[in-house]
């Protein structure tokens, strides 16, 4: 494969001879598929369109999707073609942050889809372009002797895209990406991933995400067939009609298809919970590659039949391997789909990198559980300010790094040094090679009798409890840890049952006394594996889940703590009290 740009990813020669449909929309759950000749006429239709609009070389244009269509990658790879920059800003903005991105970036256009976006920041976009993608003629085709001649000037050290991360806290930034940083991030994965040209996958993660875009662009590099599905809540169908042999995911996604599972069989009567639980040990306890043994072998077997053929089932019968990044993935999930045989393989990155460091390899032991893998081929991974354990600070360089932040350059110096080592604000360690995230170096706090508290470390080790779905750990400056907890109601509701509560909805239920001295008991059990500087002391339940929509949410489905923190000022200092 020779691509050094990004939209070398689309070859209009092979297109004009495929005679297949490879590229699916998602319409009002039909998938409307579009031969190859049909994606050559729109990309040239983009790119003409974007011709009579005089588009400048360099110019920067801001675009806000969604999930990914055929017409927003498109549209994204036409830009670039015409020497454009592709602006890349999350749906969940605030009308301040998008006021930021316009300000700095002097762009003239905003391109969307949904209309609501237009309406809710209408303030912002006084005076600018908006485009609705959906409208966009695809009538007059540009000659390919004349994208050729324009697209010619684009070097793979020009910049490709601008990405304002969503960010944690304060004001997002925009990360420079060019060409190069890109493209060499889709060599290195593609060659990694065990995928083929006969291959069907699925795509729901925002396309506004350098996670899901490079999927995509890999992809498109492996020739496979792409579906776009829409929004995470069109998964269950689509798993079932398309049938897919590889997709990729935010933990999260998995969690909840475990956890019904789980539900399901906890809703079982004595037998079959007997089962489950013998089942669900021997696949937490279960080695691939480990030498054959014939008695694990048949137990492999039998759960894969009883129990954990119903992951498979879930996910249309075909998956093959999953690839899952932007958040930790709980290992005995990874291990409860592996023993399944489905490779789940959890990978780490950020926009500021393409987004690939690390990610467990598919061939046989280059994967370990509990970690983020090994670095791709062409990436370097330090340890910086290590302790006695081998935990630090984690730096990395490679081609995939970006330039740095767009009018930032004080905030670069911070994170870039000359030596193109860039530092992630991640702690961690390397366990043999495969790096291990312990935290985030800026949620680490000190309580108020001087012991050090790594958050994420302690949500990890709670959300390893059946009851507890979701878990925000808290005590900076304060003489205790406590806790922010919404819980598993699937198994809470089943636990109420074979308790004699009275079940009724979760708002009313984590008022109920009985119900808090359950999460209180499982608190404990949990409690119990910690020292007790790290130990929850109070918590408080709720009843409604953190979302995207609230802003509690990132667009990668991680807690925002800064924010769910504001939210819940008056329950939290009530903790304290």
């Amino acid at each position: 494969m020779n691509f050094s740009r990004t939209f070398d990813l689309i070859s209009l020669e092979r297109l004009g001879n495929e005679s297949r449909s490879f590229l699916f929309n998602n319409i009002n759950g039909t998938f409307e598929p579009s031969l190859g000749k049909k994606v050559a006429n729109q990309y040239l239709s983009y790119c003409q369109f974007l011709q009579s609009k005089n588009i400048a070389f360099g110019e920067m244009i801001v675009m806000m999707p969604q999930s990914a269509t055929i017409e927003w990658v498109l549209f994204d790879l036409a830009i670039q073609a015409m020497g454009g920059i592709v602006v890349m800003a999350h749906a969940t903005l605030s009308t301040e942050q998008l006021s930021v991105i316009f300000q700095e970036t002097e762009s003239r256009f905003f391109i969307y889809q949904n209309s609501d976006f237009v309406f809710n920041h209408q303030q912002t976009l006084k005076g600018k372009i908006s485009i609705d993608l959906n409208e966009v003629s695809i009538k007059d085709e540009m000659y390919v002797s004349k994208l050729t001649e324009i697209s010619k000037n684009v070097k793979a050290s020009d910049i490709s895209t601008i990405i304002y991360t969503s960010g944690t806290t304060g004001t997002p930034k925009g990360v420079m990406l060019t060409h190069a940083n890109i493209m060499t991030n889709v060599h290195a994965i593609t060659l990694l991933l065990p995928i083929k040209k006969s291959h069907s996958i699925i795509s729901f993660l925002p396309y506004s995400h350098i996670f899901e875009r490079t999927s995509i662009y890999c992809m498109l590099a492996l020739q496979c067939n792409i579906y776009f599905i829409g929004r995470p809540q069109n998964l269950a169908i689509a798993l079932r009609k398309v049938k897919p042999h590889f997709f990729t995911a935010v933990p999260r996604i998995l969690e909840r298809m475990y956890d019904q599972v789980v539900s399901e069989f906890q809703s079982r009567k004595w037998l079959g919970k007997k089962v489950f639980k013998w089942a669900s040990k021997v696949s937490e306890e279960y080695q691939p590659h480990q030498k054959f043994n014939p008695i694990k072998f048949l137990q492999i077997r039998f759960i894969r039949w009883f129990l954990l053929g119903k992951f498979r089932k879930r996910l249309g019968g075909n998956i093959q391997a999953i690839l899952v990044g932007a958040a930790h993935l709980r290992p005995e999930i990874a291990k409860a789909f592996y023993a399944a045989g489905i490779k789940v393989r959890e990978g780490y990155g950020m926009t500021e990198t393409s987004p690939g460091i690390t990610f467990n390899r598919f061939e046989p032991g280059m994967s370990k559980f509990g970690t983020v893998g090994l670095p791709l081929p062409n990436v370097e991974v330090e340890i910086r300010d290590q302790d006695e354990s081998g935990e630090g600070n984690i730096w990395v360089k490679g081609p995939n790094v970006m330039l740095g932040y767009f009018k930032r350059a004080e905030e670069t110096s911070k994170v870039l040094g000359d030596d193109g080592w860039l530092s992630t604000g991640d702690v961690g360690m390397l366990d043999y090679g495969f790096l291990k995230i312990t935290d985030r170096k800026k949620d680490i706090f000190k309580t108020s009798s001087g012991k050090y508290i790594a958050p994420q470390e302690l949500e990890n080790h709670f959300r390893n409890s059946d009851l507890i779905d979701s878990i925000m750990i808290m005590g900076f400056q304060r003489q205790y840890v406590s806790a922010l907890i919404f819980p598993n109601y699937l198994a809470l509701e089943q636990l109420s049952k074979e308790n004699n509560i009275h079940w009724t909805s979760p708002q009313y239920m984590v008022l109920n006394i009985k119900i808090q001295e359950l999460i209180q008991q499982e608190l404990d059990i949990w409690n119990n594996q910690l020292p007790t500087y790290k130990q929850i002391k109070a918590f408080h339940l709720m009843h409604e889940a953190w979302s995207i929509e609230t802003g509690q949410l990132s667009n990668t489905m991680k807690p925002i703590r800064k924010k769910i923190m504001e939210d819940y000022k008056k329950e939290i200092d009530q903790m304290y009290q």
